[in-house]
């Protein structure tokens, strides 16, 4: 299948079937949001950072349809 890799790690992780998946190509990382958050609404209790080819992102990001998408629970680090 086609598509986006996403990764989850940690408590994210435990929230779904599998650690790595594909998920169907988005346009952008705010419809693979409320995408995910259809799919497995237990998602929505959590707070995570979303990395696209291993870069964290914090706004809204165009997706080209084959990236790795990772799920990294929140982390602290000085």
């Amino acid at each position: 299948m086609e598509g986006l890799t996403v990764k989850a790690f940690g408590m994210i992780a435990e929230k779904l079937p599998e650690q790595e998946f594909k998920f169907p190509k988005k346009k952008d990382t705010e419809e693979l949001l409320n995408s995910l958050y259809n799919e497995y609404p237990d998602l929505k209790e959590l707070d995570f950072s979303l990395a696209v080819n291993q870069q964290l992102i914090q706004e809204n990001t165009s997706l080209e349809g084959d990236e790795e998408i990772a799920l990294l629970p929140p982390f602290s680090g000085g």
